[in-house]
């Protein structure tokens, strides 16, 4: 008799556990909005979240649920609807409407500064980031970023960086941290106003937390916006990307308070100084802005990290493809000796005379396709676009790296191809498809400072050395670290100088 009681028992709880579940699911479709892209339905409560997080690449996972559903559908990853678009037209339109441009709530920042609700242009919507980025485009342009008289301060690093390349001589060595340190001093000459020495060893540790951030942060940090990760602050990847990034943000305290300390506001030398001078003047008149010192604070820890971290997994990836093309490298050498000859280095007014040079940049970026699925963005407001309506508050997510295998834009797209953006008189074609630094209203602030970065370095890398696989290295890998950016594995080189 107990015995029946207990199963009746145990039938009755998983009952009304099935129940439950029916009525969840039952109550989920019916409050799901009407005329939503289509897609899979995956699990109760979770979603398609286990089926991303299991299958891996999720750039690639939406390629293909693409390829079912359509280049716009819809998921739901743990509770938060996500639209997700994926061809070149799409993306183009959904990043162009003026409700995409939020970004998703964060809370990452939450105890880093003293205002739990600080964000830096990067994270920020709404007038904060308006703000933000109109300031920020605004210093750079007064401090000569992406302008020819710029070009000295790039040129002079990767001078250091070619020196500091001929000391491994025909020795085979990793040039993940020479890259890293050459790309950061430049971001760090126009925020903080100083560059740092290779062999700095507090700041080799900061480049080694924001890679290690990078890292963490995987599936192109398409999980780090999910409100559910909320609750997965007491893991120890969450606890680690907070104490990296504190690390960071502290060491640049320090720096914006020695920058306090010195300032002569008639005078400013960088990014910091011009905000401090603006931060100064709001408060001297009674003026209410979002140019704050703690957004000060995250928005130079954000130009920081993103000015190091892309630039330089775009120049190790082009050392890469050049020992894997043997062929393309020497093409590219032959055209640097005809248009800019031995006794010199290339310098941005050359760039017209170097078309296959820039195609070969190009080409490395669609491969490698650094910012596989951009930031996410978020619709601030209930939205018809593409055909559907979309509530307030879904996120967006823009899978460029889907556009970047796309066989009706790209004739056999996983071939290493640089003519492919040139013309059949051999002149450089840019293609709107082409998108490295994503599109539309948050197009990536520092397009006209990497840009210049890539070519100066890629073109004296290139004009100096030859760059050959080591000999004990059997095949290159083209696999990537799938994190916040799609990085190359760690590879070692050997530079042959050029006579």
């Amino acid at each position: 008799m107990a015995f029946l009681q207990h199963e009746v028992y145990l039938l009755t709880v998983k009952s009304v556990i099935v129940g439950l579940i029916a009525l969840f699911i039952a109550t989920w479709f019916y409050r799901r909005p009407r005329n939503l892209p289509p897609g899979p339905t995956g699990w109760p409560l979770l979603g398609y979240l286990p089926n991303l997080i299991l299958a891996g690449d999720e750039y690639k996972s939406l390629t293909r649920l693409a390829k079912t559903y359509g280049p716009v559908f819809s998921i739901n990853l743990g509770g938060t609807l996500v639209v997700v678009v994926n061809s070149f037209a799409s993306i183009k339109e959904a990043l162009s409407h003026p409700n995409t441009a939020a970004r998703p709530p964060t809370s990452f920042y939450k105890k880093i500064t003293h205002d739990p609700d600080t964000l830096g242009v990067l994270t920020a919507s709404g007038d904060s980031w308006s703000q933000q980025r109109k300031f920020s485009l605004t210093v750079l342009r007064g401090l000569g970023v992406g302008k020819s008289s710029f070009e000295v301060s790039v040129a002079t690093e990767a001078g250091c960086l070619i020196e500091a390349i001929k000391e491994h001589g025909d020795n085979p060595f990793n040039p993940t941290h020479l890259i890293s340190n050459a790309v950061s001093n430049v971001i760090c000459s126009i925020t903080l106003g100083q560059r740092f020495d290779y062999s700095d060893p507090k700041f080799q540790q900061l480049l080694k937390l924001l890679n290690r951030n990078f890292e963490l942060l995987s599936g192109g940090g398409a999980y780090s916006c999910l409100p559910i990760m909320d609750y997965l602050s007491f893991t120890s990847i969450h606890k680690e990307l907070q104490t990296n990034a504190r690390l960071v943000v502290e060491f640049i305290k320090e720096c914006i308070d020695e920058h306090r300390r010195n300032l002569d506001a008639n005078n400013p030398k960088d990014f910091i100084d011009v905000f401090l001078r603006d931060i100064s003047e709001n408060d001297t008149k009674n003026v209410q802005s979002h140019i704050t010192a703690d957004n000060m604070l995250l928005t130079t820890f954000e130009l920081f990290a993103a000015g190091t971290e892309t630039t330089a997994s775009t120049l190790r990836w082009a050392l890469l493809y050049m020992m894997a093309y043997p062929e393309v490298q020497a093409r590219v050498q032959r055209e640097l000796d005809d248009a800019v000859g031995r006794d010199r280095l290339p310098n941005m007014a050359d760039k017209p005379q170097l078309p296959y040079t820039e195609a070969t940049i190009l080409e490395v970026q669609r491969l490698a396709s650094i910012g596989s699925l951009g930031l996410a963005h978020m619709f601030s407001k209930d939205t018809s676009l593409l055909g559907y309506d979309i509530p307030k508050g879904t996120m967006l997510f823009a899978n460029l790296w889907a556009v970047s295998r796309d066989s009706s834009i790209w004739s056999d797209p996983d071939r290493f191809n640089p003519e492919r953006f040139l013309d059949e008189a051999g002149f450089l074609k840019p293609r709107e498809e082409h998108l490295p630094f994503s599109t539309g209203r948050r197009v990536c602030l520092g397009e006209r400072l990497a840009k210049m970065e890539l070519f100066i370095f890629f073109s004296h890398f290139l004009h100096q050395f030859t760059f050959k696989k080591p000999k004990d290295v059997q095949q290159l890998s083209f696999e990537a670290n799938n994190g916040l950016a799609l990085t190359p594995m760690p590879f070692e080189t050997c530079a042959v100088p050029r006579k």
